[in-house]
């Protein structure tokens, strides 16, 4: 390995400690930082017979570290020499030229100037992987925190604001309630029908409950409960539904006149005669019919449950708003 690329790969770590720790864990540390690529500097291996003590230790050990590790135990906090490397790492770390990691193997006190700093504690001499990796991590500038995965899809979804005072959750759970009565043409439905299309956005257990009952304690829809808890069905309610077809369904207003002028000047009194002679979607015909049942527009029958509606009478009010221009 040339050497331009092994000071990229291999950051520097000076360690100081006192020489009573040096073979009880200092020797054993710095051999298994070097093993995890990390160049850790030791007054043994780099200072040798006739070498100036200072210009090695401050001028080639300190001052070229990426990382400073000061070992703190019961023997390194009376040392006159560490507190005086410690000084220099201090400085550096002032300058933001390297990081101070203090690690901790005794029960001793900190010195003051690392009390504002995260250390490491090894508890056990022998067995230290997890504070090895720890420390590893600091010095590369690594983490063990999960990746940044994507937002839920119903977070990047589009939607209009049906409902301008819900939120934009509340409003893509609507939205499907409605696509859903589009399909089908059923304003009452399980929650099973629609349950798939809402997990496909995203939408935990928890957040589909709570828009549903937010939906229907502002009185947009209905639901049934069993034993009141869980919620099985959702009925959709025509004025609620009518703003989401008034946005949706393209030409709405004409197909609107169109229905009216069936019922008003040709006398057609059913769904299906409606759907046949006007081509409109039986779920439009069908909202459009019972819409104006509940503005009295006009009174209609039909089986419970099933799409068929059969007009009994027509509102004289339902003719004036076709001749209004």
């Amino acid at each position: 390995m040339d050497a331009s690329r092994k000071d990229v790969m291999s950051p520097r770590a000076f360690i100081s400690h006192a020489s009573e720790d040096k073979d009880r864990f200092v020797l054993d540390f710095a051999t298994q930082l070097r093993a995890k690529g990390i160049e850790a500097w030791l007054d043994r291996w780099e200072i040798k017979a006739g070498d100036s003590l200072v210009d090695k230790i401050f001028e080639e050990g300190i001052k070229n570290a990426e990382a400073f590790i000061v070992v703190i135990s019961s023997h390194s906090i009376n040392k006159r020499w560490v507190r005086e490397e410690l000084d220099s790492g201090v400085v550096r770390k002032i300058d933001k030229s390297c990081r101070l990691i203090p690690v901790i193997i005794d029960d001793c006190e900190v010195p003051q100037v690392l009390r504002h700093l995260k250390w490491v504690k090894i508890a056990n001499l022998s067995n230290y992987e997890a504070e090895l990796s720890e420390i590893t991590s600091a010095i590369y500038g690594t983490s063990d925190k999960p990746p940044l995965g994507l937002p839920p899809a119903h977070a990047m979804t589009a939607v209009v604001n049906f409902l301008p005072e819900l939120t934009k959750a509340d409003n893509l759970v609507f939205r499907t309630l409605c696509q859903h009565y589009m399909q089908k043409g059923e304003k009452f439905f399980q929650i099973k029908d629609v349950y798939e299309n809402l997990m496909v956005l995203g939408f935990g257990e928890d957040e589909i409950d709570e828009s549903l009952n937010i939906l229907a304690g502002r009185g947009y829809i209905g639901v049934k409960k069993i034993g009141g808890v869980r919620i099985w069905g959702i009925q959709l309610y025509s004025f609620s539904l009518d703003a989401f077809v008034r946005v949706e369904v393209p030409d709405y207003g004409e197909k609107l006149v169109t229905i009216i002028s069936k019922i008003v000047n040709e006398s057609v009194d059913t769904n299906s005669v409606l759907q046949e002679t006007t081509g409109i979607p039986m779920p439009v015909v069908l909202h459009v019919l019972d819409l104006m049942e509940e503005k009295g527009l006009l009174r209609q029958t039909g089986p419970a449950g099933l799409p068929f509606r059969k007009i009994l009478q027509v509102s004289p009010e339902l003719k004036r708003i076709l001749r209004q221009p």
